[in-house]
């Protein structure tokens, strides 16, 4: 159990923000916190597991500084549950056309349907816990609308990096036929099969990779809401694990890096068939155009 956290200060311009915290998830930042300091500028803390937790190299670093980063300062600091105020004061939320979320500790979740404002929603209730996820990013977001825009009936469906769990749920309820998530954090498939319990589903959950997957060929659709530096060198496995024209929703996705990313995807064989944006975020719809069998 970690009882502490290695606190990285930064004072950066508020316009590459996003942009600087997508490259310190990838690094395995477990959180943030973000204040307003001087006109134009933010101090961002970042909390990792220790001060030995992977870091930038120094060419990195020196790129982020030409761009006006500044680390302020390192220290060891005690764990805490920085979400625990969030879970008391937050409400429910409505993602998509058809989904409620709920981040509130489980014994004051809302019951399985409710309606609000004249719809009615498929309530989730996904305790807000530490780097798992409640669907409030773009992000995740993105991904819930391709779910609901897709025809799910009867599909196999791969939620790769499942986190909290959230989208391994949303595919089942809108009718996948078997849903598979996994997680290289053990403690977030604990978590995920906690919260599929609190929402009455049962995908199949496990701690692993990719490559951890021996039947080949057996996925209609893969969920890749995962930042691309965290997933991208394990993207050839997926190819050999989606049947012939499979189908990827990748997000997770700076709008300013799509053409590097779709490049990326396209040398695997997998071409845009559909993009959705929101702010900076954007996730696409992929197909599987061809497959290097192994």
């Amino acid at each position: 159990m970690v009882t502490g956290y290695a606190l990285r200060t930064f004072s950066l311009p508020v316009d590459i923000e996003d942009q600087f915290l997508a490259e310190l998830w990838a690094l395995g930042a477990l959180g943030f916190e973000s204040h307003s300091a001087e006109e134009g500028l933010s101090r961002l803390d970042a909390y990792f597991a220790s001060q030995s937790s992977p870091w930038m190299t120094s060419d990195d670093l020196a790129r982020w500084r030409r761009r006006g980063v500044r680390e302020l300062g390192t220290e060891q600091v005690k764990g805490r549950d920085w979400l625990a105020v969030y879970r008391e004061t937050s409400e429910p939320f409505d993602v998509g056309e058809r989904f409620r979320v709920d981040p509130r500790d489980e014994e004051t979740s809302l019951p399985a349907t409710s309606t609000m404002d004249g719809s009615t929603r498929r309530d989730l209730k996904i305790p807000a816990r530490t780097a798992f996820g409640t669907g409030s990013h773009e992000s995740t977001r993105l991904v819930i609308e391709w779910l609901e825009d897709l025809e799910l009936t009867g599909q196999t469906v791969l939620d790769v990096g499942t986190g909290s769990g959230i989208l391994s749920f949303v595919a089942e309820i809108l009718g996948a036929h078997r849903v598979v998530g996994f997680d290289v954090d053990a403690q977030a498939v604990c978590m995920a099969k906690s919260n599929a319990q609190f929402n009455d589903v049962e995908p199949l959950l496990f701690a692993g990779r990719l490559s951890s997957i021996v039947r080949k060929r057996d996925f209609d659709l893969a969920l890749v809401n995962i930042l691309p530096e965290n997933i991208l060198s394990e993207m050839p496995y997926l190819a050999d694990l989606l049947k012939s024209g499979g189908r990827v929703i990748s997000s997770g996705n700076l709008v300013s890096r799509r053409d590097e990313l779709l490049a990326l995807w396209a040398e695997l064989g997998f071409l845009p068939a559909g993009e959705k944006v929101d702010a900076e975020w954007a996730a696409w719809l992929l197909e599987l155009k061809q497959v290097e069998l192994s």
